[in-house]
């Protein structure tokens, strides 16, 4: 083999392992972004409150982090739940949610966010069967809700 092949056959090799790399990577993390709103609920919500979140998924791992604000009455409690879309839920996990003063709003941090899901679990996230909700005392089934939608867990 010459040395003019050889080296083209090297950078071949080695382009190809990069893509192969750059694909890997990009697989590896899935985020989407969720808006948190009280029409997002069945039947919806009248509410001035309003919400982001980013929910993420690698390693087995789903994190959650975001925001809301103006809720009509004061935070009761944040969690990820099971239901499909428009129907109701059951709790799957409680988010940990730093309250603003007034008790209106707050920030979900992922550090104190993230969530092993196990062998059960993950079959729902790919289905898009996991939603967020932001309960208040005058809206205590929801007064936010954002569906999570159906993420590759390969």
């Amino acid at each position: 083999m010459t040395l003019r092949r050889r080296s083209i056959l090297t950078f071949f090799i080695a382009f190809v392992l990069c893509l192969s790399m750059s694909v890997e990577k990009s697989t590896a993390q899935q985020a989407h972004k969720i808006i948190l709103a009280g029409y997002n609920h069945s039947p919806s919500v009248p509410t001035s409150g309003s919400g982001m979140a980013t929910v993420s998924f690698e390693n087995d791992t789903l994190k959650v982090k975001g925001d809301f604000k103006n809720l009509v009455g004061a935070f009761r409690g944040a969690y990820i739940m099971v239901g499909e879309k428009g129907k109701p839920g059951n709790m799957l996990f409680r988010l940990e949610v730093e309250v603003n003063e007034e008790r209106t709003g707050g920030v979900i941090k992922p550090k104190n966010n993230a969530f092993t899901l196990n062998d059960a679990q993950k079959p729902l996230l790919k289905d898009g069967e996991l939603f967020i909700n932001i309960t208040s005392y005058e809206h205590p089934s929801g007064e936010l809700r954002g569906q999570i939608p159906g993420m590759n867990i390969d």
